[in-house]
């Protein structure tokens, strides 16, 4: 698997954010106190999005749609489109395996979170990928939570990372979020702006993402042009076609 296909599996991902166009259908609020802080979480069942992902890495800039699908606590599903109803990757999330489909170079991998976390360096598993992807709270093990101003400040450390969550007191939503791991250095730092509601639910409509990874900076951006929740099954298509190498 190419660094290019890996760093857009982890932008495509990790990272997501949506415009004002939102059309919400089945969204509920849950304003609870997960370990030391009160959050307001996004619950559905099925959200489908579409927008537009742009990366900064090296100098280089790559940019294309993409349109997600998630189910609930189940499954995360992602196509590439780069343009003209082109398809240029596929991606496929359960709760223990990765998929991955490269239609540009008829290539294909089936593999596990922790494979990918060392790949990418970085911690990766369902739950984890779900909860920034919604910009939702995540409570874990031991936390120490302090006020700074409008923020509720919360740390966890998680083995050898550190994690740094930033919720308002107004919106009881995430605004940021930092990685780092203390063993190497690298960090991710996630910013959510501009919420709008999907049903009662603020929901960051804006993200940008940044990952410092052994001295290098990568930038992300998403920006989803339609997004909608609900209870109407959705499909999560990924057959491999003839031919295609396995990885």
């Amino acid at each position: 698997m190419n660094k290019q296909l890996l760093l857009c599996l982890l932008g495509m991902l990790l990272f997501s954010a949506c415009k004002k166009e939102t059309i919400p259908t089945a969204a509920s609020t849950v304003t609870e106190t997960v370990g030391n802080v009160t959050v307001q979480n996004l619950d559905f069942t099925y959200l489908n999005a579409r927008g537009q992902l742009k990366l900064e890495d090296k100098g280089e800039t790559t940019s294309s749609g993409y349109a997600l699908r998630m189910k609930k606590d189940s499954i995360i599903w992602v196509s590439v489109l780069p343009g003209l109803g082109i398809e240029a990757a596929r991606f496929k999330m359960t709760r223990d395996s990765v998929y991955v489909m490269n239609r540009i170079h008829k290539e294909y991998t089936a593999t596990s979170y922790d494979f990918l976390s060392k790949r990418l360096n970085v911690y990766m598993d369902f739950n984890v990928v779900q909860a920034i992807l919604l910009g939702n709270y995540q409570a874990n093990g031991t936390e120490k939570a302090t006020t700074e101003g409008q923020l509720q400040h919360v740390q966890q450390l998680r083995e050898n990372l550190l994690f740094d969550y930033f919720i308002s007191h107004q919106n009881l939503k995430l605004q940021q979020l930092n990685v780092k791991d203390q063993a190497t250095g690298n960090t991710i730092t996630v910013t959510y702006d501009s919420f709008q509601p999907i049903g009662e639910v603020p929901f960051a409509h804006a993200l940008v993402a940044q990952v410092l990874q052994a001295g290098q900076v990568s930038d992300f951006s998403l920006t989803h042009s339609k997004v909608t929740v609900s209870d109407e099954v959705l499909e999560f298509p990924f057959s491999i076609p003839s031919g295609y190498k396995r990885l």
